[in-house]
């Protein structure tokens, strides 16, 4: 069938569907109290008039169906990816369709023949001086001062916030930076404090924002009282020899300076190195074509949408309350859902159909080395690799994303003539080796 399906139409012999009905007859004699009839001793039609042919039928057919299915994919030679949709056409005789999704066939374009370069960004004067203002920021004191706050000053107040009858806040000697960006506790917050002297207390209102996490008290206004205790100023170090000393051996502030660019040099080559390996396989990817079976689709899609409610739900916001505040429809969240799902396995099988191209393979040591390699920061570490080691699933997630891996560095290699080092391969690759179809 089109889209990577194949159609099984089985027929089951009817000796075989009698011996499913005569051991659900069995099972149900096992759980049913028949006067007159030690429990499992009652005849079957006596059984088969108390719950009706039909319950009989649906008990066997349970079981009998997987088998059967199971026994009709092994003698076709096939290898499904998800579960099939199975349908029984008919009971008498049996007949039974399945529709099962199978590995695509990926047709690979001339990956060989794309070509690309590595781009490195050169490091300017600009952004050494803005890495050091982040130096200078990470090694701020704050000083207290006699005058009004203004924005960027660290203060402490009492603040008390209500809306309605309702508290929306009420604390003590809270200290807070005013920042204008700040949208805590409401928006424009932090701007109606300037101003206001230490010892001094001021009464002011603000609209609660439409997307507030309490939708009861969205659009209303929110009265709060602040008063102010003290404020400070953030004073930074003066970018000289002296401060150089305080961060580093370094003895002048241009050794700094030269430090700085060094680092920034290497952050921006290992950038350039995973930005060339993720267009790389983009471009490859472009030039493939297959058919992806629509069950595969749904269940990457239902992946995907666990993922993204587990990780919701640890920062206490259900996928209910995420659809309102990115203002998605059901639907379209649906869609972007299947259209990710989409993508996530063309670049899988394309590059599953690349390694077996270029007889890309993965040798057990390297598997242990990479399961050793990720445990070693643990404090069990010995107990987790030997876990891993032990777990033959988690051997085979490793294998897969180490096979990933070193498609990625072969494929960099041949896009730039081997040119480029590729050790961005490991962030290009895919996140989600344990969450791909079962073959």
């Amino acid at each position: 069938m089109e889209s990577s399906q194949v159609l099984l139409e089985i027929e089951v012999e009817p000796p075989r569907v009698e011996r499913a009905l005569d051991e659900a007859y069995k099972r149900y004699a096992q759980r049913l109290n028949i006067p007159g009839f030690r429990r499992g001793k009652a005849p079957r039609p006596l059984v088969e008039r108390m719950v009706g042919r039909e319950s009989l039928l649906e008990e066997a057919l349970e079981r009998l169906v997987p088998a059967v299915y199971r026994e009709a994919v092994s003698e076709a030679g096939l290898h499904p990816i998800e579960e099939a949709q199975v349908q029984i056409v008919e009971v008498e005789p049996l007949r039974i369709k399945a529709t099962v999704p199978v590995r695509p066939e990926v047709r690979l374009g001339d990956y060989r023949a794309l070509r690309r370069e590595l781009q490195v960004p050169p490091v300017t004067d600009e952004q050494v001086d803005k890495l050091l203002d982040q130096l200078r920021e990470a090694h701020a004191t704050w000083v207290p001062v006699e005058r009004p706050a203004q924005l960027g000053d660290r203060v402490a107040l009492d603040v008390r916030g209500t809306v309605g009858e309702r508290v929306l806040l009420d604390r003590r000697d809270v200290e807070y930076v005013l920042r204008e960006d700040d949208q805590r506790p409401l928006p424009g917050f932090a701007a109606a404090l300037v101003g206001l002297a230490p010892e001094s207390e001021r009464t002011f209102t603000l609209r609660v924002p439409e997307d507030f996490a309490d939708q009861e008290l969205a659009g209303q206004e929110a009265t709060f009282t602040v008063r102010l205790h003290w404020v400070k100023e953030k004073q930074l170090p003066a970018a000289d020899d002296a401060f150089a000393s305080t961060v580093g051996a370094f003895n002048t502030i241009e050794e700094l300076r030269a430090q700085l660019r060094e680092e920034l040099a290497t952050r921006f080559e290992a950038d350039a190195r995973q930005q060339l390996a993720e267009d790389v396989v983009e471009a490859v990817v472009g030039v493939a074509s297959l058919e992806l079976p629509p069950q595969a689709i749904e269940k990457q899609a239902e992946r995907l949408r666990r993922r993204l409610a587990a990780s919701l739900d640890n920062q206490g916001i259900t996928i209910e309350q995420y659809l309102q505040l990115t203002g998605k429809s059901a639907a379209d969240f649906e869609d972007e859902l299947r259209a990710q799902a989409r993508r996530e396995l063309t670049r899988m099988f394309v590059l599953d159909a690349v390694a077996d191209a270029e007889h890309i393979t993965v040798d057990p040591v390297e598997v242990e080395a990479e399961i050793r390699r990720a445990t070693s920061g643990r404090a069990d570490a010995a107990r987790a690799a030997r876990a891993a080691l032990n777990n033959q699933e988690t051997r085979e997630r490793v294998e897969l994303a180490l096979r990933e891996r070193k498609t990625i560095e072969r494929l960099v290699e041949l896009a730039t003539g081997g040119q480029a080092q590729t050790e961005a391969a490991t962030a290009a690759a895919s996140p989600a080796a344990e969450e791909r179809p079962h073959a």
